[in-house]
């Protein structure tokens, strides 16, 4: 079925229209829609269907409008959504694609990711084709009958903003003369918008209208000013301002205006020049950051320059998708040498074995290609209206060891080499390393000892026997900080669930796209390896099917979709292959207990969640899932990983080290009971026999793990823009600290540090205390110090300078002077 909200409501069972007739039934089925697989109270839908007031028989009629809806979904066949009562009101259980407000939403994130990444062709493409999908303002035809919903005013400034940022990609890539119709239509009907009005602006001065652009800026002014009393912003003004004075930069394209041409241009920066005061909007930040240099030898007998262009068109597309596909941004090329970064604007975890991932593919893909990966400190230029600007040495350090990288090899840095080396083999090449290859196609989890856990691994086992004694299902939630050692605990309750003695199948999966993740389940289930030829999976999953299923009706279907799952997934469904997969889980376990375990399920996306959540037969089936919020499910447990005790962190670093957990007391307060920042440390502990140097170096502590590095950085990008700008002047001053510091350290409204601290530490990245000494004092402190160190590293060291000069003034003690004054 498909639900068409962008326009007039349309509902179509495959190329079938269907007909929803009647307003109290359309309004209904368009609010649940609108706020689809989330739970929506009735009297939220009553006052939503009857918005001026309802009628005293509105909750039969509701009822009556909830029931044809349910028929209409019921005669629609495998696939239908499912309309559900669960308290306070109703559920609509959707496949977001099958709504095309999801498939916009979903439309313009990879065009917004694609225009951040500078690929501006691209995202200019992407976002048309979300824009394509509105045919009339959303729900027209409710909002004819006198609809108002908030939620439909969201919707249309949802639409608004892809429009700026499609024309931001038409401008960056200089067809100001082919928007510019476009732009004075949208900025007429929506005058108060000045990121509308400044594009405008803009595109008109480009096409040698000064005189139309500085008109526009009046009207957007005076339409400010009539209907809100304020002044444009500053940037609009600046931009005025720009164009009164024939400014250089604004006849250029965007991205010619910022990004240089080459990359010896970009290299240029790298060179110890200082980098400009950031301008107003913009925020300068210290970033771990990896960067990709590769570079394709054409070949000699291929000299037409048509040919030559053709080639690099092809390479430069490949390029792209590759670095997208492993989550870096194309910033440049000259000739046919390409720049990918990774962390920028955002660091994710695994950076720098993505690069050297994303390096290796592109020496295996392109003709005759050498490549480096660069990993280190950069200055980055962050603004919410401009692609991000990278200033450091890494860029400067690829150039020079891509010269004397032979054709056909990937070469990585030290750093890079130390934050990858779990994951790659390398050959030393005096200086530098020669990647040879991946280790493992996964970045591997921490695998060490499991220590101080026994009280929750007991629980799940007590779990599974209640699941087996009382013949039902049963969820459970892990939750914990990224490296607690939720994925270490699945593993361990695996092992020893299969070691019982009673008969226990255990099939497990890692969060990741829907249809791979129901294929490793499947394969789990029927025991099939990876290296299996296919003769042998195909047995294993016919017998697996036979044993669990029968020989039925059912069983034929399910096996069909399961095989077309595991060895033609671009021909499977989600559709198909829930049901398949559900049927062969529940299968398995009215033969014997079953545990389902499943990492990373947030990596899954909701197909998945709801998969998980409708796995609820009365049969003897624990899931046990990591990374997933708290299930909304009655038969769930919420089982919270707890920072390991000082005592059992110690005896942990001492069996990975094989020294005494009684060397590492100084040590382990900074690990503050991470078990995977245990890991990590023990990797960069110095492992020559103890001696007065290495006990020095222990107490003195090592830096920072590049991987706890990446994890925690992570975590802080991840941040709304106000939660880090706090966190970060936060770790300016010492544990503990107060609201008042802070505010007085990033002139910041009081109140509101206050409201951001306290969300903060609801997600565990602070911790409050009280203190009782005048009234009650709240005072803050940092949930490790490491995370501390992260977030204060972020900081440029001139912007650091400045927070603690200012941090030492308002703690001063006031002097004489200033006292008897008081």
């Amino acid at each position: 079925m498909r639900f068409n909200l962008l326009g007039p409501l349309e509902v179509f069972s495959g190329d079938n229209p269907i007909g929803i007739s009647g307003h109290n039934r359309r309004a209904t089925l368009g609010f649940l829609l609108l706020h689809a697989n989330n739970v929506v109270a009735t009297s939220r839908l009553l006052q939503a269907v009857w918005s001026g007031g309802a009628p005293q028989t509105a909750r039969k009629i509701l009822h009556n409008a909830i029931a044809d809806l349910r028929g209409v979904l019921a005669g629609a066949g495998p696939g239908a959504p499912e309309l559900l009562t669960t308290a306070p009101g109703y559920l609509l259980r959707i496949d977001p694609r099958q709504v095309d407000l999801f498939r916009f939403h979903e439309l313009v994130e990879h065009g917004r990711a694609e225009l951040t990444a500078r690929s501006f062709d691209t995202a200019a493409a992407t976002l048309r084709e979300a824009l394509a999908l509105w045919r009339g303002p959303a729900l027209a035809d409710l909002i004819e009958s006198g609809v108002r919903w908030p939620e439909l005013l969201t919707v249309q400034n949802a639409k608004l903003a892809a429009i700026e940022d499609c024309m931001e990609a038409e401008l960056a890539g200089g067809r100001h003369h082919e928007v510019i119709g476009e732009l004075e239509a949208v900025a007429e009907a929506e005058p108060l918008r000045e990121r509308l009005a400044g594009q405008l602006m803009l595109a008109l001065y480009r096409c040698g209208r000064q005189a139309d652009a500085l008109t526009a800026y009046r009207r957007t002014r005076t339409a400010l000013v009539d209907s809100l009393g304020l002044d444009p912003s500053r940037d609009l003004q600046a931009l005025e301002r720009a164009i009164l004075n024939h400014d250089p930069s604004l006849s250029l394209p965007a991205e010619v205006m910022e990004t240089p041409p080459a990359l010896a241009s970009i290299a240029r920066l790298e060179f110890g020049e200082p980098p400009p005061r950031p301008a107003a909007g913009v925020t300068l930040e210290r970033k771990r950051v990896s960067a990709v240099l590769v570079r394709s030898e054409p070949d000699p007998a291929t000299e037409d320059p048509e040919d030559l262009g053709e080639l690099h068109d092809e390479q430069t597309e490949l390029v792209h998708a590759e670095a997208r596909r492993h989550g870096g941004s194309v910033r440049g090329s000259i000739g046919s040498t390409w720049l990918v970064l990774f962390g920028v604007p955002r660091t994710g975890e695994h950076d720098a074995v993505n690069a050297v991932r994303t390096a290796l593919a592109l020496r295996d893909r392109l003709c005759r290609a050498h490549a480096t990966v660069t990993t280190g400190d950069a200055l980055v230029s962050l603004s919410g209206r401009r692609a991000p600007e990278v200033a450091g040495g890494l860029l400067a350090a690829g150039l020079r060891l891509l010269a004397d990288v032979p054709l056909g090899e990937v070469r990585a840095c030290a750093v890079t080499q130390a934050a990858t080396s779990h994951a790659f083999d390398f050959t030393d090449q005096g200086g530098t390393a020669r990647v040879d290859g991946p280790v493992t196609t996964t970045v591997r989890p921490f695998t060490g000892p499991m220590i101080g856990r026994d009280r929750e691994l007991g629980r799940l086992h007590g779990l599974l026997d209640e699941v087996r004694r009382w013949q039902r299902s049963h969820l459970v939630a892990v939750l914990g900080e990224p490296g607690i050692g939720k994925s270490r605990l699945l593993a361990e309750f695996g092992r020893s669930a299969r070691e019982l003695r009673e008969p226990v199948r255990v099939v497990r999966a890692v969060g990741g796209e829907p249809l791979e993740v129901l294929a490793e389940l499947v394969r789990s289930c029927a025991g099939i390896e990876a290296d299996d030829p296919f003769a042998t999976a195909a047995a294993r999953l016919a017998e697996t099917v036979h044993l669990l299923l029968g020989t039925g009706h059912a069983a034929a279907w399910a096996a069909a979709h399961l095989r077309t799952l595991l060895w033609e997934p671009n021909n499977a469904t989600l559709a198909d292959s829930v049901p398949a997969c559900r049927a062969l889980l529940e299968g398995a376990a009215s033969t014997a207990p079953l545990v389902v375990l499943l990492d990373d399920l947030h990596l899954a996306g909701e197909p998945v969640h709801r998969f998980v959540e409708d796995l609820a037969q009365p049969v003897p089936l624990l899931v046990v899932t990591t990374g997933q919020p708290e299930p909304a499910r009655r038969d769930t447990t919420t089982m919270t990983l707890e920072p390991l005790s000082d005592a059992a962190t110690a005896r942990l670093l001492g069996t990975l080290t094989g020294r005494p957990g009684r060397q590492y007391e100084h040590l382990v307060r900074r690990i503050g009971g991470n078990p995977r920042f245990a890991a990590e440390y023990a990797r960069v502990l110095p492992e020559a026999t103890p001696s007065p140097a290495w006990r020095w170096a222990v107490c003195q502590a090592p830096a920072v793990p590049p991987t706890v590095h990446a994890m925690l950085a992570a975590q802080l990008d991840a941040l709304p823009p106000g939660e880090k700008a706090v966190l970060r002047d936060a770790a300016v001053l010492d544990d503990p600290f107060t609201p008042e510091a802070v505010a007085a350290l990033g002139e910041y409204d009081l109140g509101e540090v206050v409201k951001l601290l306290e969300t903060l530490g609801r997600q565990d990245l602070l911790r409050a205390q009280r203190r009782l000494a005048d009234g009650i004092r709240v005072e803050f402190s940092f949930r490790s110090p490491l995370l501390r160190e992260v977030a204060r590293s972020q900081l440029p060291r001139r912007v650091l300078a400045e927070k603690q000069a200012r941090a030492g003034e308002w703690a001063a003690p006031p002097t004489e002077e200033a006292s008897s004054c008081s």
